[in-house]
């Protein structure tokens, strides 16, 4: 059986029209009947959209092996149509040369660790009245919008998950952050000083735009 004739038969058994078949694929309704008119089979580059619209394995489609083997069901397959954002980083990571490909896959994997962390600390303080209004250098700053007690933040480090507080009036830090993270969080405060005052005073929290 051709890979053209096995597509005609899963079609069949799944009673999916080849109008159907075409819009899951993508493949003009006109190829798909030349593969039955001529007997011809879909191009290398058609196998995986035509697999995802089965549900059929690639290993199935090409080599015969049937459903209910135990060959092909441990490997995973991913489909990613042309023109999303997931393809594209894909077609670049397959253009950079190697070296630089350990450089973004280490990068991806620090956005995937911050991203889990900062997760993490908004479920933890998702029946609180905390909200985000700054992030930068992996430091997350939080202000209570009941504004209850006296002006301050709330801080979350990323890398390390800590989390502290500072004041905003006089600037005072707390929290077991390394010599190198109270710096930039003094810096940034007194970059923003003027501005967290007046957030507070006017019970109105405001995003703060990236700093670096």
């Amino acid at each position: 059986m051709t890979i053209g004739q096995k597509i005609f038969y899963l079609l069949s058994q799944k009673n999916m029209t080849q109008k159907e078949f075409s819009d899951r694929t993508g493949i003009s309704t006109t190829t798909i009947s030349d593969w039955k008119k001529k007997n011809t089979n879909p191009g290398s580059e058609k196998i995986m959209s035509i697999c995802a619209a089965l549900d059929v394995t690639p290993e199935y489609l090409l080599s015969g092996v049937t459903e209910d083997s135990d060959r092909g069901h441990d490997i995973e397959y991913l489909v990613l149509p042309r023109g999303t954002e997931e393809r594209e980083l894909i077609e670049i990571f397959n253009d950079i040369e190697w070296f630089e490909r350990s450089r973004l896959l280490e990068y991806a994997r620090k956005l995937a660790k911050h991203s889990s962390e900062s997760e993490k600390y908004r479920r933890a303080h998702t029946d609180s009245s905390m909200v985000k209004i700054a992030e930068f250098c992996d430091i997350e700053m939080y202000i209570d919008s009941e504004f209850k007690g006296e002006p301050s933040l709330e801080i979350n480090y990323l890398d390390d998950d800590i989390q502290g507080s500072i004041d905003l009036k006089n600037g005072t830090i707390e929290g077991d952050f390394s010599k190198y993270v109270i710096p930039v969080i003094r810096e940034w405060y007194s970059d923003h000083r003027t501005r967290l005052i007046q957030m507070w005073d006017s019970r109105t929290p405001e995003l703060i735009e990236a700093w670096d």
